[in-house]
């Protein structure tokens, strides 16, 4: 059977090949965040804006909504007076900054007390975000570096969750996921910092979610990305670190649900925590 396979005509070979990148096409066609129901939005109008130079956490105006369209999970964020985009950023929900090696660290945490799905119809799941405006007015292609560490304190990557979600100008968002493709929802090691890498390169992989401004590009690179983007015109209103996936996989079964904290977020030339 092997020789035979050697053999085999090259019209053969790659009428073959066809078909097995087909059959990874349509299995990865369904979105990572799928949750499987519509459910209605839930809001949290808890947050706080935070001055990278000096510290300071002062209340926000920020209301972040929590929701999923087509099972689909979407966050969006409405901040009427947000801070000065140029050393400041919000958190919203459960993010804050925490102490940790004699330092701050972001904190966010996304927990489903009743259990899926029914955190999602009482409204009980929680979540938390980091909004970063500096980068507003550029273009997908001005981003040249995106990486993270991040430190998993309970519960494990899925729903989509963490990632990085980035507004564009025609309100639409691109996520870029945490975690390995193409399921990301693996469980790291605990209690241990690791990086992600520069997200902003083709290396990456297929971690880009695009499908909102060119649809069925779910699993898109960074090259796919930017072009997406540059097709339609678009520019970047804000970028967000969002944690939400506390009712995905074994999540709401893990005491204290998704938990995780995140150091040196960088986004270009910029570096948060520190």
């Amino acid at each position: 059977m092997r020789k035979a396979a050697v053999a085999a005509p090259v019209s053969a070979l790659f009428l073959a090949l066809i078909v097995s990148l087909t059959s990874v096409l349509a299995d990865s066609s369904t979105p990572v965040n799928l949750v499987g129901v519509n459910f209605s939005p839930i809001t949290t109008s808890t947050s706080f804006n935070y001055d990278f130079s000096t510290g300071a956490l002062t209340p926000g105006t920020a209301t972040s909504t929590e929701l999923s369209v087509s099972n689909v999970i979407l966050n969006t964020v409405s901040d009427p007076t947000p801070p000065d985009p140029r050393g400041s950023g919000t958190f919203f929900g459960t993010a804050r900054p925490v102490s940790s090696g004699g330092g701050a660290v972001l904190y966010e945490q996304s927990v489903c007390p009743s259990g899926y799905p029914t955190c999602l119809s009482d409204g009980s799941l929680t979540f938390g975000g980091m909004v970063l405006r500096h980068v507003s007015g550029l273009t997908l292609d001005q981003i040249t570096n995106l990486q993270s560490m991040y430190n998993i304190q309970t519960g494990c990557f899925g729903g989509g969750s963490p990632r990085f979600q980035i507004d564009m100008s025609n309100g639409d968002n691109i996520f870029v996921y945490f975690g390995m493709y193409p399921n990301f929802t693996d469980c790291g090691p605990l209690d241990t910092w690791v990086s992600t890498g520069n997200f902003a390169t083709d290396s990456a992989g297929l971690r880009w979610d695009t499908s909102q401004i060119c649809p069925g590009t779910q699993y898109n690179d960074y090259s796919g990305a930017k072009a997406c983007a540059d097709l339609n015109g678009l520019t970047i209103r804000s970028l967000s670190l969002i944690t939400d996936g506390g009712w995905s996989g074994l999540n709401p079964e893990t005491n204290g649900g998704q938990t995780f904290l995140f150091e040196e977020i960088q986004v270009n030339s910029t570096t948060r925590f520190p």
